[in-house]
């Protein structure tokens, strides 16, 4: 028995010899990464009536712009359209809009189909779309003394 102990122990030294190696080993830690989704945001000055015109004669031009501002974090591109919300609906037929940024035709056409091309708008950066209103000059008599009250939109989509 004494023998077989022996024996044993030899077997067990043996064995870990090939299993003693070590490597060594180390770590890092990297702290507090947060990550967070940018933002869409928009504003427009001024913040009320911007198209307001308040005596059109026919064949004239009267141009209004806004500025358009991102407030976000991501860059934008920005589409105006218009929509009636009072007054009389051969006036609005009648006018026509002319809507340019930085020198480039945006819409031309009935005011009440307006849908411009798009502007894009870096993060911090903002742009000035001027809208030229025009009541053409074959303007029948039947539209005097007409209005109409509009509300401006400005629908900002993240750039791709």
């Amino acid at each position: 028995m004494k023998r077989l102990l022996v024996y044993a122990g030899i077997i067990a030294a043996v064995l870990s010899v090939g299993g003693a190696r070590a490597y060594f080993t180390a770590q890092t830690e990297v702290k507090d990464s947060v990550i967070t989704a940018g933002t869409v945001a928009i504003s427009a000055e001024p913040t009320s009536a911007p198209l307001a015109i308040d005596a059109l004669a026919p064949g004239e031009t009267i141009s209004k712009t806004i500025e358009v501002r991102n407030t976000g974090t991501l860059g934008f591109d920005a589409v105006t359209t218009a929509s009636k919300k009072a007054g009389i609906t051969d006036f609005w037929n009648a006018l026509q809009c002319r809507a340019t940024s930085s020198g480039v035709e945006l819409y031309q056409g009935p005011l009440s189909a307006m849908r411009t091309a798009s502007v894009r708008v870096g993060p911090g950066g903002s742009a000035t779309i001027t809208y030229a209103i025009t009541l053409p000059a074959d303007a029948g008599n039947d539209l005097q003394g007409d209005y109409v009250k509009a509300s401006v939109y400005i629908d900002a989509e993240q750039s791709r």
